[in-house]
């Protein structure tokens, strides 16, 4: 099975697939939203959160997503994987393939969910498929060692190849992804071997669908 990255690096993951809020959230400005970048600009991530977190309720991914990672965190929150999990899970559940990519390594590695490996392969081939790095990496190895799917190392070679290639995978996971595409490359024949290439070569990820419009957050004080 794949080497286990522990908690620090899960930790990164999670970090890093997250639309950073202090770098630009898209949208129309909203109640709450500008006093909660303000707030995350000046390192007061308990106001932010306090900000975001109505919006997030009223639907909006990006703070889903945003609300998901606080809490993996611990910051400007109580360190919770389970809320984390649970909010990454209402942003998968709207196609967001960041939160798909993470709710995937939850399961992957049981952190705030039991540990099902048929879970994660699920959330990570939809991350995969949107073009997350990291995803396609820890499904490759999913593939290979038949974990949640049916074993399959032609497949496994194919993920490794994109997940070499792609901009946002992590250094660490990169690197194991080339070992692991060398080490799957060393039992195929020619043939697969060129067939995987040129279908990496020509393969674009799914575009992601618009996300639904937020409804209004509610107010504070009722």
């Amino acid at each position: 099975m794949a080497r286990r990255f522990g908690k620090r690096a899960l930790a990164v993951g999670c970090a890093i697939c997250v639309a950073c809020v202090a770098f630009g959230l898209a949208g129309t400005a909203r109640a709450g939203l500008e006093e909660g970048r303000a707030a995350w600009h000046d390192g007061d991530y308990a106001r932010a959160f306090e900000e975001f977190l109505p919006l997030a309720t009223a639907g909006d991914v990006t703070l889903q997503n945003q609300i998901a990672a606080m809490y993996y965190m611990g910051q400007g929150v109580a360190q919770d994987y389970a809320k984390a999990a649970e909010w990454f899970r209402k942003a998968a559940a709207a196609g967001s393939p960041e939160a798909q990519y993470c709710l995937g390594k939850l399961y992957y590695y049981g952190q705030g969910v039991p540990q099902n490996f048929e879970d994660a392969a699920k959330q990570l081939t939809e991350a995969a498929q949107g073009g997350k790095g990291g995803a396609q990496y820890l499904l490759a190895t999913l593939q290979l060692y038949g974990k949640g799917v049916e074993a399959n190392p032609v497949k496994a070679y194919f993920w490794t190849l994109l997940a070499v290639a792609a901009p946002d995978t992590p250094a660490e996971d990169k690197t194991a992804a080339q070992a692991l595409r060398d080490q799957i490359g060393a039992t195929l024949n020619k043939r697969q071997i060129d067939s995987m290439q040129a279908m990496a070569s020509a393969w674009t990820p799914r575009k992601t669908p618009p996300a639904p419009a937020p409804a209004a957050a509610p107010r504070r004080g009722g």
